[in-house]
């Protein structure tokens, strides 16, 4: 997204830029070398808008197969349901790692790609600049291993780097062993980058370009951000390169048309990057977004700002239908009590909303209130969930297990409530509470002030978008036993109905092109006429029901033995049950009358 509006703003003022979405085509470069024809066929099914269900889940299935058989003892490289994995065994977040792996750079899954076809497209644009982006840190090892070649072999390039990782990771800059990197490339830039990459561009010294990491001798300085954040409004519609598929029949271009979240949840600092992260974000009126909409000439869109509210959906649905253009989107929306109306779901899908991600974390109105979401109301999860449905919006929710002062027994609470709402829900992505570099969890943390949680040890895997040196300190709480609590819920989606058909149909660009009454019919095609998805390994689910076991006696008195995921999820419909009758009784005057 950000490659596609600095490509606008630099046309805008006469350069001539050259997009390319070097990941995706580094993936299939290594499919096709290692799988062949067959490679090139499954590409062609995932990208056929009339494909079926059984083509594209064999495609799926070869693709797992053939990155399979990559694995190396430099990285663990796959193709595994929704994902890309390319994990260095070397790189652990440690400054020093890093380096390390660019001097052995040849041994990495992309090099052959990068110094072949990559390096060719470089040299062909005739490049006085080259911008990388790092939008996440699993692709950073791969970001840097091409900077290292591009500086190597291009040395006249000025080579700068940016994405928005680079400014979750500001701790590293402090290392005295992060200046090296700067042999790899000139500068990095770590804040918004519309007026900083235009400037450097242009030839200024990375030393007066606000927003930008550079090396002075052997110290690395850290420019203050713009004083002067761009207006949102002011930003031309982004520009694509449309040379390089999403792996989708149709392109659905990202658009983000807010600077940050308005809410500071506790957990989160994924709009670190913006120039107004934890203040109030500049936001692109509803007008903008539907003539970019229209320029983009595309029916769908992926909104990735952090939280597009109900009103202004609506309204940028009213301005696409006064400009005659239609479309339907996905966002990130918050499990808002407004929602328990169903007109209002209903209204949301009329004007295009297809598909929203919700954050419902967790199911304990306590944590809620301790990460800054106290909005969320657990009692309303599910009337919300079946009105979401029930319009048509496909629902997408995020579960978070370990947060500070969580009980054990409350994250497994999970389990009945997936089983009763799961036909409600099509994907679920359930998470290790992780203390995140930025966010407001990690600043309460370092100053003793997050409840149940302290900062142990020294901080080295700085390079790290989460920080790993801390334990819980309340309850029964410990890693191994969240773990076995995230390994119980991994179980319980895979169970779930959509986990087939939307690991052979990934990512809301495939998914909105179906109804969910679609989608449920091929999750039917698929139970009949291919094999199950495996469970979690056996010992996995018999060491998380010993420790699910032992924090349920520490932490209630309870003594349960559940040797079968059932047994857990029933245990824990039955302490709800239990709460819920205890909480009637207590509100009324006829207790004895009411048990």
């Amino acid at each position: 997204m950000g490659i596609a509006y600095l490509t606008a703003i630099l046309e805008e003022r006469g350069h001539h830029v050259v997009q390319h979405y070097g990941y995706v085509e580094a993936v299939e470069h290594v499919l096709r070398r290692h799988g062949g024809d067959p490679v090139d066929e499954a590409l062609r099914t995932i990208r056929d808008p009339g494909a079926s269900i059984l083509r594209r889940h064999d495609a799926r299935r070869l693709f797992e197969e053939v990155s399979a058989s990559t694995a190396s003892a430099f990285e663990d490289f796959g193709v595994e349901r929704n994902n890309v994995k390319c994990d260095s065994r070397y790189f652990k977040g440690d400054v020093g790692e890093l380096r390390w792996v660019l001097d052995h750079r040849e041994e990495h899954v992309f090099h052959d790609y990068f110094a072949g076809t990559e390096l060719a497209r470089i040299r062909a644009a005739g490049a006085d600049v080259v911008g990388i982006s790092v939008a996440d840190e699993r692709q950073l090892v791969s970001a840097c291993v091409l900077a290292s070649l591009v500086r190597e072999r291009l040395p006249h390039v000025r080579l700068f780097l940016g994405g928005n990782y680079w400014a979750r990771t500001m701790d590293a800059y402090h290392d005295p062993a992060f200046a090296a990197l700067f042999d790899h490339w000139d500068a990095i830039v770590y804040a918004e980058g519309f007026r900083p990459v235009v400037a450097l561009v242009e030839g200024a010294e990375p030393a007066t370009v606000p927003g930008v990491v550079w090396r002075d001798g052997d110290t690395v300085r850290v420019n203050p951000r713009t004083p002067a954040p761009v207006d949102y409004e002011s930003l031309p519609t982004p520009v694509f390169d449309r040379g390089i598929r999403q792996w989708s029949p149709d392109f659905v271009p990202p658009l983000y048309t807010m600077s940050n979240c308005p809410m500071r949840c506790g957990f989160c600092s994924i709009a670190a990057g913006s120039d107004s992260f934890l203040h109030k974000p500049r936001v692109m009126s509803e007008r903008r977004v539907a003539e970019h909409i229209a320029a983009l000439g595309v029916e769908r869109v992926d909104f990735v700002d952090e939280y597009l509210t109900i009103p202004r959906q609506l309204r940028i649905g009213r301005e696409l239908a006064r400009i005659g253009h239609r479309a339907t989107w996905q966002c990130y929306l918050t499990a808002s009590d407004q929602l328990l109306k169903p007109e209002t779901c209903r209204a949301l899908a009329e004007a295009g909303c297809s598909a929203v991600q919700l954050g419902l974390e967790s199911l304990d109105p306590d944590t809620l209130r301790q990460e800054a979401k106290p909005w969320n109301h657990p009692a309303n999860y599910g009337r919300i969930l079946r009105n979401l449905h029930d319009a048509g919006i496909q629902v997408h929710v995020f579960i978070i297990v370990g947060v500070p002062g969580e009980p054990i027994n409350r994250s497994l609470r999970w389990l009945p409530f997936l089983e009763e709402h799961g036909e409600h829900i099509l994907t679920i992505k359930s998470g290790r509470y992780r203390l995140t570099r930025r966010a407001p969890d990690e600043s309460a943390a370092s100053l003793h002030q997050l409840s149940g949680l302290q900062v142990t040890g020294e901080d080295r895997k700085l390079l790290n978008l989460n920080r790993d040196q801390f334990r819980y300190t309340t309850g029964g709480l410990s890693r191994k036993r969240v773990e076995a609590v995230r390994d119980l819920l991994e179980e319980a989606c895979r169970r779930h109905w959509a986990y087939q058909v939307t690991s052979d149909v990934p990512w809301w660009t495939n998914r909105g092109r179906f109804t969910l009454e679609q989608l449920r019919a091929d999750a039917e095609v698929l139970r009949t006429h291919r094999p199950a998805e495996p469970s979690i390994p056996a010992s996995h689910l018999k060491r998380g029901l010993s420790k699910i076991a032992s924090a349920l006696h520490d932490e209630l008195g309870l003594r349960a033995a559940p040797t079968t995921f059932e047994d857990a999820r029933d245990i824990a419909a039955r302490l709800d049950a239990a709460e819920a009758a205890e909480a009637g009784a207590g509100s009324t005057d006829g207790a004895a009358t009411v048990r």
